[in-house]
């Protein structure tokens, strides 16, 4: 079985599941599960394709509260990695296994791919950077993180913390202790977001203001309001991207190896000389 698995709210009007995220189906290395969120299912059959498939019909991180404490509460140990995709987020099913080789590699509490330049965007910070292989971040935003089962297990309560999710994020970075290192933006995968930020059919359900949720959260748990903060990053050094660091590094490769040569042959001349003064030769 997977160690792997997104979980992803859908509706009647989901495609990209399909299209996308099991593109090469033969091929994914996570479980998909499917929470529905509309009151009636118009056309079961195309839902057919996911591993597991739940009628929750709420909000995403109700429904994934739900889901992983009264439904699923198991899933908390039999997997180590939780992607949690909104249903308009444009991914491969490459780049979604590629995110959880990243997760692993990284050790990372939570993360997410970078954003296309023709996504749309709350924060330029996500947009993708193509001389980075990563970025360690303040937060992470709501719409697409991937969580190790570890901070999974320490946010979830935050997860019902309001309707809208806005400033759930940086309450998970408050609860996890504001690391540098462990939220991360991988720059080596992107994902498209493909609809307006906020013109989802869910928030004209809401009822109350985002923007006062966000503040009730934040003031709550005591966290910032947002921080939107690069932090470090990895980035990546050849002739494309770094030219300048890619020449001083060829340079310290040489520079490394003509030390190793001169050791390696002054040890060997040592050897010799001993050896043959053992033999009693000149």
């Amino acid at each position: 079985m997977q160690r792997n698995i997104v979980i992803a709210p859908v509706g009647n009007k989901g495609y990209l599941f399909k299209e996308k995220w099991l593109e090469n189906i033969k091929e994914k290395e996570f479980e998909l599960c499917l929470m529905f969120y509309h009151e009636q299912i118009l056309d079961p059959s195309k839902y057919e394709v996911a591993d597991h498939f739940f009628h929750l019909k709420d909000f995403k991180y109700h429904m994934l509260h739900e889901l992983l404490t009264r439904v699923k509460p198991e899933w908390l140990e039999q997997y180590d990695y939780f992607y949690f995709l909104d249903d308009d987020i444009d991914i491969n099913t490459e780049d979604i296994n590629r995110m959880f080789v990243n997760a692993r590699a990284m050790n990372a509490d939570i993360c997410q791919a970078s954003l296309s330049r023709d996504s749309f965007c709350s924060w330029p910070i996500f947009k993708n950077h193509s001389n980075c292989f990563c970025r360690f971040v303040g937060q992470v935003e709501v719409m697409a993180p991937l969580f190790s089962k570890h901070a999974l297990k320490a946010c979830l309560e935050s997860f019902i913390g309001n309707k809208s999710s806005w400033g759930v994020d940086t309450v998970w970075t408050k609860i996890l202790g504001n690391p540098s290192n462990k939220l991360i933006v991988f720059d080596n995968v992107m994902m498209k977001h493909t609809l307006p930020v906020g013109g989802g059919e869910l928030y004209a359900k809401l009822g109350v203001s985002p923007y006062d949720e966000w503040k009730m959260i934040t003031d709550k748990y005591g966290s910032r309001k947002h921080y939107y903060a690069e932090l470090g990053r990895l980035q990546l050094v050849d002739k494309k991207h770094s030219f300048v660091m890619y020449l001083s590094a060829q340079a310290k490769d040489k520079w490394r190896n003509m030390v190793r040569f001169i050791n390696d042959f002054g040890f060997a001349a040592r050897v010799k000389s001993r050896s043959r003064k053992l033999l009693g030769l000149k």
